[in-house]
């Protein structure tokens, strides 16, 4: 893979982001330009520092006062406002980074209880911002610094291992994302069990589950594809070909989907009195609006409106007898056939 040169407009970010937390680790007491020049240990002048500082301080993410000791004008954070850095390109990029307690404490439990939702490679990404969002908690003897360690989260569901991703093929995409420009791509088809070159308009990165997508656009093609990043063997990226996004594109609604319909479906169940109790509406309802009747025996039927896709008839499939689909009828013989055919393979054991 050829590895792009780092764009000046990432370097510009990334060092404004390491001046205002060395700013922040400062606290009261502030810091001078001069020190934080020495302490950046990067490849600028004392100017380029002062000039970083002066952007900081016109997003309200810094604020300066003089030095009691004459020493020029001391920096400290500004915890009222967010921190949003303007990079030199034509869009400025506009991160919200730690403003606050109520921040770090934000930051450190989304990665420490959603971190079972992200890729490693995602994970890496944050890790930085994490450990320092720690730090500010651990040093804060405070109502948010007392708040780590107090919550935790799981699921039910069986969470399959990481898909396996090449870090530089990572940075490579979200250098195209950010730069707007194309990538050429060796793509591995597990369908064909071949390599295939394409040249692509990376669109977004999606993480779902255990990998991570590349929404894009084959060159010339405008169906979306949702490609695994773990399946790319090599990227050359084409900057001088910039990327045209469709007109209204819009990521979220580009999630790893598989829809078995286009239309959603009008869904009617038949769930037990232990299944309907856990989709109550006010405990975790499967749709809202749904509708809830009694049967008899304890049993009730819900109805609601559901995307017909293969993530609903997984949910079903996992409940086995606690529910019965009744409509659509496409749905019920669809789950019926699953469930037959399945139950035949451990009817053919016990006979055998």
């Amino acid at each position: 893979m050829t590895a792009p040169s780092t764009p000046k407009a990432f370097l510009t970010l990334k060092r404004r982001i390491q001046l205002w937390s060395l700013v922040a680790q400062s606290g009261r007491s502030g810091i001078t330009a001069a020190s934080l020049h020495q302490q950046l240990q990067a490849e600028v002048d004392l100017r380029t520092v002062q000039r970083d500082l002066e952007t900081l301080c016109r997003a309200q993410a810094l604020k300066s006062a003089n030095d009691p000791n004459g020493q020029g004008l001391l920096w400290r954070t500004d915890e009222r406002q967010p921190l949003e850095i303007e990079a030199s390109r034509p869009e400025p990029l506009s991160p919200a980074q730690l403003k606050s307690a109520r921040v770090a404490l934000s930051i450190v439990t989304l990665f420490e209880q959603a971190r079972h939702l992200l890729h490693e490679a995602a994970l890496a990404d944050l890790r930085d911002l994490y450990e320092q969002s720690r730090t500010l908690l651990t040093r804060l003897q405070r109502a948010d610094g007392r708040w780590l360690g107090k919550v935790v989260t799981g699921t039910q569901h069986l969470q399959l291992q990481q898909a396996p991703v090449d870090l530089a093929m990572l940075e490579a995409v979200q250098l195209a994302l950010l730069e707007g420009y194309q990538l050429e791509i060796d793509y591995y088809s597990r369908k064909s069990a071949r390599l295939a070159r394409k040249v692509i308009n990376p669109l977004g990165l999606s993480y779902q589950d255990s990998s991570i997508y590349v929404v894009c656009q084959e060159e010339g093609s405008p169906i979306m594809r949702k490609l695994p990043l773990h399946r790319f063997r090599r990227i050359r990226p084409l900057m001088a070909r910039s990327v045209q996004v469709p007109e209204a594109f819009e990521l979220a609604e580009h999630v790893q989907r598989v829809h078995l319909e286009e239309a959603p479906i009008r869904l009617k169940l038949r769930i037990n009195s232990a299944l309907r109790e856990r989709l109550d509406h006010d405990e975790t309802p499967l749709a809202r609006p749904q509708t809830l009747t009694p049967d008899q025996d304890g049993w009730w039927f819900l109805e609601c409106e559901q995307a017909y896709t293969q993530g609903l008839v997984w949910w079903i499939l996992s409940h086995g007898a606690t529910l019965e689909v009744l409509e659509p009828a496409r749905l019920r013989d669809s789950v019926a056939a699953t469930l037959r055919k399945a139950a035949g393979y451990y009817t053919q054991a016990a006979q055998g």
